[in-house]
């Protein structure tokens, strides 16, 4: 894991009321020598005064004051120096009352340390906390069965707690990195070993703190070459422009990048690449890596706007408007279905509608799996502060994020009303589903004998091929297969065009603009063509197809060596100024929902073996281009040039 240029490690410290996380804290404090010895002294001495017993919570007072002099150490956290490492514990509020400071504090940990009573165990905010740890991304964690000695240091007790806890943090899908019987009352277990506990195999608290490496994130759910380091991600905060040149700012949130790079705009799908890379006041730098404000200026300019999240062109983030999260309600305001929240993620913000559809009971650890149609009114499905929630988003325009990258703020996102925030949550991940041709392949057998695509190209006089014209409304998909197909079919090629809008009167009248009926449309598409590849047509298909993994399943379905993607760019402002079906018209009016690229997402090939820019190309250059492409692979002959122009 790349980190900033020291080693920094931040740990939230969470635990249920009176579970002793005050005491842990002053006792690390004072075994770490955090605190002047006359300070300590004064505590002792106050308390023998008042005739009380000496409590390491009590030392968090002395801290206070510490910090109140000017101590570079923020109110809600403990600055630490173990064998070299710098370790920053943070306290976070125990009380549900305070749930948002928790969750605030939680959002900028690495790691975190649940402090746990050995007599009571785990209890109900004991879950909840888990619960949000998970939430916001902290998926290690180290366990502090506090107050062993309450137990009498039994090894049997301990180790039934730790199989409990076991269970019940790898049901939230957390790791536990050390579970540690110690007792921050009496400094047992945290800089050095108990005699008390002679059956603990493992390391003090201290020790292990300052050892802790946090695991890799796996980033091999993501297409293209991917090598150890993150994939770059830059946010941008905003566009300035100073004479002639103008600079895109932002805060890169992990990766690197370096001049000569080309990036990649999502959601709008643009493509530049860098000229050079400035920070103030430094001036030019070579290169930007995680954690870096840095402006970008570009070789080809482009119009984006705040809220666009900057990557490279082989390793792109999601986009969408309609997604799974997991959230934490902060509010005593329920959800409604029919309000609109504010949705942050990044630097983007869009309005969103709020869908319930699961309940998370931190109280019995478990889904409460009640009817949907039941969560149509939030109150009479009691959620209230620090519920977890499983719900749909609906974004009124299209968000870029990484589900899978639990660290980063393109995971993690927050709701708010115009006065309050009322909710953080994560983006779900899905395991992939199952096709329909898996499920039912015991029942399928396909039929063979026919007669072969060889023998149908041969008769033909050349090979089929697919090409997939992929691009928004309005971005000229129909202009050039009508082009492509005049072309070809004037020179005696089989040629045949599938345009999206003409097979949705009939073939996929029955699918709705929904993203899974979107999805069925292009599966429907994919196999159509197939069909006619197989009959040696050289298949041009023409839809908009959203979504890139959709086009990738179509590529699949049809063969990669089959399958040319050719991808129509043309900025969005362009289509709408166009809007040859008057779709755009309508989308502004209210008339139209889910017109894609607006209000709904359209996720730009990465990697098409064409892209063709058709607010500058006219259609003649991109039929040339085409036919050029059709013959470095010998499907059509190469255009032949003469005085008159291009030989019929």
């Amino acid at each position: 894991m790349n980190r900033a240029d020291t080693d920094i490690f931040r740990i939230v410290v969470v635990g249920h009321v009176d579970h002793g996380k005050s005491t842990l804290l002053g006792r690390i404090l004072l075994d770490a020598g955090r605190l002047p010895a006359e300070k300590t002294d004064a505590v002792m001495k106050t308390c023998r005064i008042k005739g009380i017993d000496f409590q390491p919570a009590f030392l968090l007072d002395a801290f206070q004051e510490e910090q109140d002099q000017g101590i570079s150490i923020d109110t809600t956290s403990i600055d630490l120096e173990l064998n070299g490492k710098r370790l920053v514990l943070i306290d976070a509020p125990g009380h549900i009352e305070f749930l948002k400071n928790m969750t605030a504090a939680a959002s900028r940990a690495d790691i975190g340390m649940l402090v746990v009573d050995a007599e009571e165990g785990v209890q109900a905010q004991t879950l909840r906390h888990l619960q949000i740890l998970a939430i916001l991304g902290v998926s290690e964690i180290v366990i502090a069965v506090n107050k062993i000695d309450k137990i009498n240091y039994d090894e049997n007790t301990f180790n039934s707690l730790r199989k409990n806890m076991e269970e019940t943090v790898g049901a939230e899908g957390l790791l536990c990195r050390a579970f540690i019987p110690l007792s921050a009352l009496h400094g047992d277990n945290i800089s050095e070993s108990s005699p008390h506990t002679p059956w603990y195999k493992g390391e003090p608290l201290l020790p292990i703190l300052s050892k802790f490496e946090p695991e890799l994130i796996d980033f091999s759910c993501y297409a293209g070459e991917i090598d150890d380091s993150q994939p770059f991600r830059m946010v941008l905060q905003d566009v300035y422009k100073f004479g002639e040149k103008r600079y895109f700012a932002g805060r890169v949130i992990s990766g690197q990048i370096k001049p000569g790079s080309e990036i990649f705009f999502t959601p709008s799908g643009k493509i530049s690449s860098i000229s050079s890379i400035e920070v103030y006041p430094q001036g030019q730098v070579s290169i930007a890596k995680q954690g870096d404000s840095v402006a970008l200026c570009l070789a080809e300019q482009v119009f984006v706007e705040r809220g666009e999240v900057i990557s490279s062109r082989d390793n792109v983030p999601e986009v969408d408007t309609h997604f799974e999260a997991k959230l934490i309600w902060l509010s005593a305001t329920a959800p409604q279905p029919d309000a609109e929240y504010l949705l942050k993620i990044g630097t983007q913000e869009t309005g969103c509608r709020l869908v319930p559809i699961d309940h998370l009971d931190p109280g019995d650890n478990h889904l409460d799996r009640r009817n949907a149609n039941d969560l149509e009114g939030s109150t009479r499905y009691g959620i209230g502060i620090g519920d977890v929630i499983r719900v749909i988003v609906h974004a009124k325009r299209p968000v870029a994020f990484d589900r899978k990258m639990r660290r980063t703020s393109l995971s993690k996102f927050v709701i708010c009303t115009p006065h309050d925030t009322v909710a953080t949550g994560v983006i779900e991940v899905h395991a992939a589903l199952t096709s329909a041709f898996e499920k039912n392949a015991r029942l399928v057998a396909k039929e063979s004998g026919y007669m072969s695509r060889a023998q149908r190209e041969k008769e033909g006089g050349h090979k089929g091929a697919v090409l997939w014209l992929t691009g928004l409304s309005g971005s000229g998909k129909s202009t050039l297969a009508k082009a492509l197909e005049q072309y070809l079919f004037q020179r005696k090629y089989k040629v045949v065009v599938l345009d999206g809008d003409n097979l949705r009167t009939g073939l996929c009248a029955d699918l709705s603009f929904s993203p899974e009926d979107r999805s069925e449309n292009i599966r429907r598409i994919a196999h159509v063509a197939k069909l006619f590849l197989d009959c040696g047509f050289l298949t041009i298909v023409a839809c908009i197809s959203p979504y890139e993994q959709d086009r990738r399943a179509a590529r699949e379905a049809i063969g990669a060596l089959d399958f040319h993607e050719i991808f129509l760019f043309c900025p969005l402002e362009v289509c709408q100024s166009r809007d040859p079906k008057g779709l755009y018209a309508k989308e502004a009016s209210g008339e139209v929902r889910d017109l894609t690229g607006v209000s709904s997402p359209y996720q730009p090939p990465v990697h098409p073996q064409l892209r063709l820019d058709s607010s500058k190309m006219t259609v003649e250059e991109e039929v040339r281009l085409v036919i050029n492409l059709l013959s470095t692979y010998s499907y059509v002959n190469p255009m032949v040039y003469t005085a008159t122009g291009i030989d019929a």
